[in-house]
Protein backbone atom coordinates (compact mmCIF):
# COMPACT_ATOMS: atom_id res chain seq x y z
CA UNK A 1 0.00 0.00 0.00
CA UNK A 2 2.90 2.32 0.84
CA UNK A 3 4.49 1.42 -2.57
CA UNK A 4 1.58 1.86 -4.59
CA UNK A 5 1.19 5.23 -2.78
CA UNK A 6 4.28 6.58 -3.36
CA UNK A 7 4.07 5.74 -7.13
CA UNK A 8 0.69 7.62 -7.37
CA UNK A 9 2.66 10.72 -5.81
CA UNK A 10 5.90 10.07 -8.53
CA UNK A 11 3.06 10.03 -10.95
CA UNK A 12 1.32 13.22 -9.79
CA UNK A 13 4.64 15.15 -9.92
CA UNK A 14 5.50 14.32 -13.18
CA UNK A 15 2.23 15.80 -14.11
CA UNK A 16 2.24 18.97 -11.85
CA UNK A 17 4.74 20.44 -14.42
CA UNK A 18 2.40 20.26 -17.55
CA UNK A 19 -0.72 21.33 -15.68
CA UNK A 20 0.81 24.16 -14.76
CA UNK A 21 2.11 25.37 -18.08
CA UNK A 22 -1.47 24.20 -19.65
CA UNK A 23 -3.27 26.78 -17.00
CA UNK A 24 -0.85 29.20 -17.63
CA UNK A 25 -1.26 28.87 -21.65
CA UNK A 26 -4.89 28.99 -21.22
CA UNK A 27 -5.15 31.72 -19.34
CA UNK A 28 -2.39 33.55 -21.69
CA UNK A 29 -4.92 32.48 -24.38
CA UNK A 30 -8.44 33.47 -22.48
CA UNK A 31 -7.11 36.82 -21.64
CA UNK A 32 -4.07 38.14 -23.62
CA UNK A 33 -4.32 37.31 -26.71
CA UNK A 34 -7.59 38.80 -27.44
CA UNK A 35 -5.74 42.01 -26.12
CA UNK A 36 -3.18 42.38 -28.43
CA UNK A 37 -5.54 41.33 -30.95
CA UNK A 38 -7.16 44.35 -30.18
CA UNK A 39 -4.20 46.70 -29.52
CA UNK A 40 -2.94 45.55 -33.26
CA UNK A 41 -6.07 46.47 -34.66
CA UNK A 42 -6.01 49.95 -33.40
CA UNK A 43 -2.74 50.69 -34.19
CA UNK A 44 -4.17 50.35 -37.93
CA UNK A 45 -7.27 52.63 -37.13
CA UNK A 46 -4.57 54.93 -35.60
CA UNK A 47 -2.77 55.08 -39.00
CA UNK A 48 -6.11 55.66 -40.56
CA UNK A 49 -6.86 58.74 -37.74
CA UNK A 50 -3.67 60.12 -39.26
CA UNK A 51 -4.92 60.55 -42.43
CA UNK A 52 -8.48 61.79 -41.65
CA UNK A 53 -6.54 64.36 -39.63
CA UNK A 54 -4.63 65.54 -43.06
CA UNK A 55 -8.02 65.20 -44.66
CA UNK A 56 -8.98 67.87 -42.36
CA UNK A 57 -6.46 70.24 -42.02
CA UNK A 58 -5.76 69.91 -46.07
CA UNK A 59 -2.92 68.32 -46.43
CA UNK A 60 -3.19 65.85 -48.89
CA UNK A 61 -3.28 67.11 -52.58
CA UNK A 62 -6.25 67.91 -54.51
CA UNK A 63 -5.90 65.58 -57.05
CA UNK A 64 -5.98 62.38 -54.25
CA UNK A 65 -9.19 64.19 -52.82
CA UNK A 66 -12.36 63.20 -53.51
CA UNK A 67 -15.44 65.21 -52.55
CA UNK A 68 -19.45 64.77 -52.46
CA UNK A 69 -19.89 64.55 -56.15
CA UNK A 70 -18.24 60.81 -55.63
CA UNK A 71 -20.76 58.55 -54.69
CA UNK A 72 -20.47 58.32 -51.03
CA UNK A 73 -20.87 54.90 -49.05
CA UNK A 74 -23.66 54.46 -46.29
CA UNK A 75 -21.07 54.75 -43.63
CA UNK A 76 -20.13 58.27 -45.09
CA UNK A 77 -23.61 59.39 -45.91
CA UNK A 78 -24.53 58.96 -42.13
CA UNK A 79 -21.81 60.82 -40.32
CA UNK A 80 -21.62 64.16 -39.08
CA UNK A 81 -19.92 66.68 -39.32
CA UNK A 82 -16.47 66.40 -38.25
CA UNK A 83 -16.32 62.47 -38.13
CA UNK A 84 -14.29 60.33 -39.81
CA UNK A 85 -14.77 56.47 -40.91
CA UNK A 86 -12.69 54.06 -43.29
CA UNK A 87 -14.02 51.07 -45.63
CA UNK A 88 -12.59 48.83 -48.04
CA UNK A 89 -12.24 49.90 -51.88
CA UNK A 90 -10.41 47.94 -54.87
CA UNK A 91 -6.68 48.42 -54.07
CA UNK A 92 -6.69 49.72 -50.16
CA UNK A 93 -8.82 51.67 -47.92
CA UNK A 94 -11.01 55.15 -48.47
CA UNK A 95 -10.70 57.08 -45.33
CA UNK A 96 -13.80 59.69 -45.21
CA UNK A 97 -14.05 63.36 -43.23
CA UNK A 98 -17.51 64.73 -42.70
CA UNK A 99 -17.40 68.64 -43.48
CA UNK A 100 -20.31 69.89 -42.84
CA UNK A 101 -23.16 68.40 -45.46
CA UNK A 102 -20.25 67.13 -47.32
CA UNK A 103 -17.50 64.55 -46.98
CA UNK A 104 -13.77 64.14 -48.67
CA UNK A 105 -11.97 60.86 -49.26
CA UNK A 106 -9.06 59.44 -49.95
CA UNK A 107 -7.65 56.23 -50.97
CA UNK A 108 -4.87 55.19 -49.48
CA UNK A 109 -3.01 51.50 -48.88
CA UNK A 110 -4.12 48.95 -46.46
CA UNK A 111 -2.46 48.66 -43.44
CA UNK A 112 -1.18 45.44 -42.56
CA UNK A 113 -2.55 43.88 -39.62
CA UNK A 114 -0.28 40.74 -38.03
CA UNK A 115 -2.76 37.88 -37.45
CA UNK A 116 -1.28 37.46 -33.96
CA UNK A 117 -4.79 35.72 -33.15
CA UNK A 118 -4.61 32.60 -35.14
CA UNK A 119 -0.92 32.53 -34.81
CA UNK A 120 -1.06 32.33 -31.16
CA UNK A 121 -4.18 30.59 -30.84
CA UNK A 122 -1.90 27.39 -33.12
CA UNK A 123 1.00 27.83 -31.57
CA UNK A 124 -0.89 27.51 -28.02
CA UNK A 125 -3.29 24.58 -28.70
CA UNK A 126 0.39 22.93 -30.34
CA UNK A 127 2.17 23.61 -27.27
CA UNK A 128 -0.20 22.66 -24.81
CA UNK A 129 -0.98 19.27 -26.85
CA UNK A 130 2.99 18.77 -27.18
CA UNK A 131 3.72 19.19 -22.85
CA UNK A 132 0.56 17.07 -22.73
CA UNK A 133 1.36 14.22 -24.62
CA UNK A 134 5.14 13.95 -23.13
CA UNK A 135 3.66 13.74 -20.07
CA UNK A 136 1.50 11.10 -20.65
CA UNK A 137 4.32 9.11 -22.39
CA UNK A 138 6.94 10.22 -19.08
CA UNK A 139 4.09 8.68 -17.04
CA UNK A 140 3.35 5.79 -19.27
CA UNK A 141 7.36 5.22 -18.98
CA UNK A 142 7.75 5.88 -15.35
CA UNK A 143 4.97 3.13 -14.33
CA UNK A 144 6.25 0.91 -17.48
CA UNK A 145 10.10 1.22 -16.00
CA UNK A 146 8.48 0.59 -12.26
CA UNK A 147 6.66 -2.58 -13.18
CA UNK A 148 9.59 -4.03 -15.47
CA UNK A 149 12.15 -3.50 -13.10
CA UNK A 150 10.18 -5.51 -10.70
CA UNK A 151 9.15 -8.38 -12.75
CA UNK A 152 12.94 -8.45 -13.78
CA UNK A 153 14.04 -8.75 -9.93
CA UNK A 154 11.04 -11.23 -9.62
CA UNK A 155 12.15 -13.44 -12.39
CA UNK A 156 16.14 -13.10 -11.88
CA UNK A 157 15.37 -14.42 -8.14
CA UNK A 158 13.42 -17.49 -9.61
CA UNK A 159 15.97 -18.11 -12.42
CA UNK A 160 18.95 -17.84 -9.71
CA UNK A 161 16.92 -20.02 -7.33
CA UNK A 162 16.50 -22.91 -9.43
CA UNK A 163 20.09 -23.57 -9.93
CA UNK A 164 20.89 -23.07 -6.30
CA UNK A 165 18.67 -25.21 -5.17
CA UNK A 166 19.73 -28.34 -7.76
CA UNK A 167 23.58 -27.17 -6.24
CA UNK A 168 22.52 -28.04 -3.05
CA UNK A 169 21.20 -31.64 -3.82
CA UNK A 170 24.01 -32.27 -6.28
CA UNK A 171 27.12 -31.24 -4.07
CA UNK A 172 26.44 -34.57 -2.23
CA UNK A 173 25.72 -36.67 -5.48
CA UNK A 174 28.44 -35.87 -7.82
CA UNK A 175 30.69 -33.29 -8.46
CA UNK A 176 30.11 -33.14 -11.99
CA UNK A 177 26.98 -32.76 -11.45
CA UNK A 178 27.52 -29.80 -8.81
CA UNK A 179 30.18 -28.28 -11.63
CA UNK A 180 27.75 -28.27 -14.29
CA UNK A 181 25.14 -26.88 -12.20
CA UNK A 182 27.10 -24.04 -10.87
CA UNK A 183 28.70 -23.20 -14.74
CA UNK A 184 24.88 -22.81 -15.57
CA UNK A 185 24.38 -20.51 -12.41
CA UNK A 186 27.24 -18.35 -13.68
CA UNK A 187 26.00 -17.92 -17.34
CA UNK A 188 22.58 -17.10 -15.95
CA UNK A 189 24.50 -14.50 -14.12
CA UNK A 190 26.83 -13.53 -16.46
CA UNK A 191 23.16 -13.29 -18.97
CA UNK A 192 21.75 -10.97 -16.49
CA UNK A 193 24.43 -8.84 -16.14
CA UNK A 194 24.87 -8.15 -20.06
CA UNK A 195 21.65 -7.98 -20.32
CA UNK A 196 21.63 -4.69 -18.18
CA UNK A 197 24.20 -3.55 -20.57
CA UNK A 198 22.32 -3.58 -23.58
CA UNK A 199 22.15 0.02 -24.56
CA UNK A 200 25.27 0.60 -23.01
CA UNK A 201 28.73 0.73 -22.64
CA UNK A 202 30.06 -2.76 -23.40
CA UNK A 203 33.13 -4.49 -24.13
CA UNK A 204 33.78 -5.02 -27.81
CA UNK A 205 33.82 -9.12 -29.07
CA UNK A 206 37.57 -10.42 -28.68
CA UNK A 207 36.95 -11.59 -32.77
CA UNK A 208 39.30 -14.92 -33.30
CA UNK A 209 38.95 -18.50 -35.32
CA UNK A 210 36.24 -20.37 -32.61
CA UNK A 211 35.23 -24.25 -33.20
CA UNK A 212 31.54 -23.80 -33.86
CA UNK A 213 30.94 -27.50 -33.16
CA UNK A 214 33.07 -27.07 -30.14
CA UNK A 215 31.69 -23.92 -28.97
CA UNK A 216 27.64 -26.37 -29.02
CA UNK A 217 29.33 -28.75 -27.09
CA UNK A 218 30.32 -26.61 -24.26
CA UNK A 219 27.36 -25.36 -24.46
CA UNK A 220 25.19 -28.58 -24.69
CA UNK A 221 27.11 -30.35 -21.79
CA UNK A 222 25.32 -28.09 -19.64
CA UNK A 223 21.95 -29.37 -20.60
CA UNK A 224 22.81 -32.78 -21.59
CA UNK A 225 21.49 -34.68 -18.55
CA UNK A 226 18.20 -32.73 -18.53
CA UNK A 227 17.72 -33.38 -22.55
CA UNK A 228 18.29 -36.93 -21.97
CA UNK A 229 15.82 -37.31 -19.32
CA UNK A 230 13.13 -35.56 -21.29
CA UNK A 231 14.53 -38.26 -24.32
CA UNK A 232 14.49 -41.24 -22.34
CA UNK A 233 18.60 -41.01 -22.53
CA UNK A 234 19.00 -39.75 -25.77
CA UNK A 235 20.71 -36.54 -27.04
CA UNK A 236 19.73 -33.45 -29.19
CA UNK A 237 20.28 -35.01 -32.51
CA UNK A 238 23.32 -32.91 -34.33
CA UNK A 239 23.47 -33.06 -38.30
CA UNK A 240 26.26 -31.79 -40.22
CA UNK A 241 25.33 -31.11 -43.96
CA UNK A 242 28.20 -30.90 -46.22
CA UNK A 243 32.05 -30.57 -45.19
CA UNK A 244 33.45 -28.42 -42.55
CA UNK A 245 35.31 -26.95 -41.36
CA UNK A 246 33.00 -25.25 -39.22
CA UNK A 247 35.05 -22.84 -38.03
CA UNK A 248 33.70 -19.14 -37.25
CA UNK A 249 35.20 -15.31 -36.46
CA UNK A 250 33.77 -14.98 -33.33
CA UNK A 251 34.39 -14.29 -29.47
CA UNK A 252 34.41 -16.95 -27.39
CA UNK A 253 32.62 -16.55 -24.80
CA UNK A 254 29.70 -14.43 -26.39
CA UNK A 255 29.27 -17.52 -29.01
CA UNK A 256 28.71 -19.97 -26.03
CA UNK A 257 26.87 -18.01 -24.22
CA UNK A 258 23.90 -17.82 -27.78
CA UNK A 259 24.01 -21.34 -27.79
CA UNK A 260 23.63 -21.75 -23.98
CA UNK A 261 20.79 -19.08 -24.35
CA UNK A 262 18.87 -20.82 -27.53
CA UNK A 263 19.40 -24.47 -25.75
CA UNK A 264 18.10 -23.34 -22.83
CA UNK A 265 15.04 -21.40 -24.50
CA UNK A 266 14.53 -25.20 -26.43
CA UNK A 267 14.56 -27.13 -23.49
CA UNK A 268 12.33 -25.29 -21.40
CA UNK A 269 9.72 -24.14 -23.96
CA UNK A 270 9.85 -27.25 -26.69
CA UNK A 271 11.57 -30.54 -25.81
CA UNK A 272 8.75 -31.15 -23.83
CA UNK A 273 6.89 -31.58 -26.75
CA UNK A 274 9.25 -33.04 -29.49
CA UNK A 275 12.77 -33.69 -30.59
CA UNK A 276 15.15 -31.16 -31.08
CA UNK A 277 17.93 -31.50 -33.78
CA UNK A 278 21.18 -29.24 -34.53
CA UNK A 279 21.87 -28.50 -38.02
CA UNK A 280 25.46 -27.95 -39.15
CA UNK A 281 26.15 -25.95 -42.41
CA UNK A 282 28.40 -23.38 -44.39
CA UNK A 283 28.13 -21.37 -47.54
CA UNK A 284 28.48 -17.98 -49.15
CA UNK A 285 31.09 -16.95 -46.48
CA UNK A 286 28.95 -17.84 -43.47
CA UNK A 287 28.48 -20.98 -40.93
CA UNK A 288 25.17 -21.30 -39.52
CA UNK A 289 23.66 -23.46 -37.18
CA UNK A 290 19.79 -24.25 -37.11
CA UNK A 291 18.42 -25.34 -33.91
CA UNK A 292 14.88 -26.97 -35.32
CA UNK A 293 12.24 -28.56 -32.34
CA UNK A 294 8.77 -29.51 -32.67
CA UNK A 295 7.37 -27.61 -29.96
CA UNK A 296 4.09 -25.63 -29.86
CA UNK A 297 5.75 -22.80 -32.14
CA UNK A 298 5.16 -19.36 -32.36
CA UNK A 299 2.35 -16.65 -34.12
CA UNK A 300 3.93 -14.70 -36.67
CA UNK A 301 3.08 -11.46 -34.03
CA UNK A 302 5.49 -13.85 -31.58
CA UNK A 303 7.67 -14.34 -33.99
CA UNK A 304 8.50 -11.00 -34.84
CA UNK A 305 8.56 -9.69 -30.98
CA UNK A 306 10.87 -12.85 -29.92
CA UNK A 307 13.90 -10.69 -29.66
CA UNK A 308 12.67 -7.69 -28.32
CA UNK A 309 13.25 -6.98 -24.48
CA UNK A 310 11.35 -8.25 -21.82
CA UNK A 311 9.05 -9.61 -24.15
CA UNK A 312 7.18 -12.99 -23.15
CA UNK A 313 4.29 -14.22 -24.96
CA UNK A 314 0.91 -15.08 -23.48
CA UNK A 315 1.57 -18.47 -23.34
CA UNK A 316 4.70 -18.38 -21.76
CA UNK A 317 3.33 -16.58 -19.13
CA UNK A 318 0.50 -18.76 -18.56
CA UNK A 319 2.80 -21.70 -17.92
CA UNK A 320 4.12 -20.41 -15.08
CA UNK A 321 7.53 -21.08 -16.12
CA UNK A 322 10.61 -18.80 -15.13
CA UNK A 323 12.67 -16.70 -16.68
CA UNK A 324 11.81 -13.07 -18.26
CA UNK A 325 12.43 -13.06 -22.25
CA UNK A 326 16.03 -11.54 -21.64
CA UNK A 327 18.17 -14.55 -23.52
CA UNK A 328 16.89 -14.36 -26.65
CA UNK A 329 17.67 -10.29 -26.65
CA UNK A 330 21.04 -10.64 -25.32
CA UNK A 331 21.82 -13.45 -27.69
CA UNK A 332 21.12 -11.44 -31.08
CA UNK A 333 23.02 -8.58 -29.49
CA UNK A 334 26.22 -10.93 -29.61
CA UNK A 335 25.38 -12.22 -32.69
CA UNK A 336 24.77 -8.77 -34.27
CA UNK A 337 28.13 -7.65 -32.41
CA UNK A 338 29.99 -10.18 -34.27
CA UNK A 339 28.52 -9.44 -37.13
CA UNK A 340 26.19 -12.23 -37.62
CA UNK A 341 22.20 -12.41 -37.63
CA UNK A 342 20.24 -14.68 -35.25
CA UNK A 343 16.23 -15.13 -37.10
CA UNK A 344 13.40 -17.10 -36.12
CA UNK A 345 11.21 -18.58 -38.44
CA UNK A 346 8.23 -21.25 -38.45
CA UNK A 347 8.81 -25.08 -38.46
CA UNK A 348 6.76 -27.18 -40.67
CA UNK A 349 4.18 -28.36 -39.66
CA UNK A 350 4.80 -27.61 -36.03
CA UNK A 351 7.45 -25.55 -34.22
CA UNK A 352 10.20 -23.40 -34.55
CA UNK A 353 13.81 -22.76 -36.54
CA UNK A 354 16.40 -20.67 -34.61
CA UNK A 355 19.04 -20.06 -37.37
CA UNK A 356 22.87 -18.18 -36.10
CA UNK A 357 24.74 -17.35 -38.87
CA UNK A 358 28.74 -16.04 -38.40
CA UNK A 359 31.20 -15.55 -40.58
CA UNK A 360 33.47 -18.24 -41.83
CA UNK A 361 37.35 -18.02 -40.65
Amino acid sequence: MERDRRLYWNGFLLCLPAAVIIAGGSYFLYDKVPEIVHNEHRRAVAEYRLVAEDLKNGEIPAERVFTEDVKRPKSARKMKPGRWDYEECEGGRLVWYAEGEKSVATKVAAVEEFDYGTLMYAAGVFFMLLFAGITVFGVRYFWMFVRERDDFLAASAHDLATPLIGMRYAIGRSDEDARVLNERMIRLVENIREFLKLGGRRRPPVIEPVDLKAAYEEAYSLFREDYRDLFDGGDVETVFAGEGPFTVKADSTMLVQILWNLLGNDLKYAAPYGRVRAVFSRGGGMVRMELTDEGQGMTKRQRKKAFDRYYRSRTVLESGKGGFGIGLCTAREFAVAMKGTLTVKSNSPQGCVFTLELPAA
